[in-house]
């Protein structure tokens, strides 16, 4: 009479809630868990408003550890902002490819390229039909694609160059290294490939000392590094569009 396998999908849950978890260590400062806590962006593309230093260095002495920030004009986001942050942390044939932001500030950027309408005629029976299309799927701003994610601080927009920003992965040295990806439970995007990666490394399970018992562990080990911290953008307090 079984249906699931009670601690398979348990252990699929306990994976997608660390899933959950990663996603807020990479949006954090890196203070959680007395320090322990892998860089997020907050700490990582900063010009010293979180974090002082970096890699141990002082953010004050080593001006090439802060990056560009900036709050937005009048609490709106504006093309020509977009353009300013560019200009700042790029030089020559080195320049920002990525742009990430919160679901809010992505719809406030929509507002600043004008949408396609499609009008679609439909014949049938002798009806005609018609249908209408606006929006985008998709944004795009010189060559970068603006991403969007739940996790991003609310009125926050990065524009990052991936070249220099990376995830070190630590994997535990007895383990296979595991993802969110459930088989068992549905409707969360940990099932993406996007949104589970190879993070984890599960020890198996370990024979306790002295014990009637097993353990297992889901470990996280690694860090985000930033080797260019000048070359990242954060325009900050989005609001509205301009």
């Amino acid at each position: 009479m079984q249906t699931i396998k009670l601690m398979s999908v348990m252990m699929e849950s306990r994976a997608q809630d660390g899933s959950d978890d990663f996603g807020n260590f990479l949006q954090g400062d890196g203070t959680s868990f007395g320090g322990k806590a892998p860089n997020g962006l907050a700490n990582t593309i900063d010009n010293g408003t979180v974090a002082a230093t970096y890699g141990g260095l002082t953010r004050a002495t080593y001006s090439g550890l802060n990056a560009y920030e900036t709050a937005a004009t009048n609490g709106a986001i504006s093309l020509l902002q977009l353009r300013t942050t560019w200009n700042n942390i790029s030089d020559g044939g080195v320049i920002p490819d990525f742009i990430l932001g919160d679901y809010t500030t992505w719809a406030y950027i929509e507002q600043l390229q004008t949408p396609f309408q499609r009008n679609n005629m439909d014949f049938n029976a002798g009806e005609r039909q018609v249908s209408q299309v606006s929006g985008y799927s998709a944004l795009r701003w010189e060559g970068m694609i603006i991403s969007r994610d739940k996790k991003v601080t609310a009125g926050n927009l990065y524009m990052m160059n991936l070249k220099f920003l990376e995830w070190y992965g630590l994997k535990w040295w007895k383990g296979e290294k595991v993802s969110g990806k459930a088989k068992d439970i549905e409707g969360n995007v940990y099932a993406e490939k996007l949104y589970a990666p190879a993070v984890f490394t599960w020890t198996g399970m370990v024979e306790a000392y002295n014990q009637g018992t097993i353990n297992g562990f889901m470990i996280i080990g690694g860090n985000m590094i930033c080797t260019a911290p000048f070359r990242q953008g954060l325009i900050t307090g989005i609001g509205a569009a301009a």
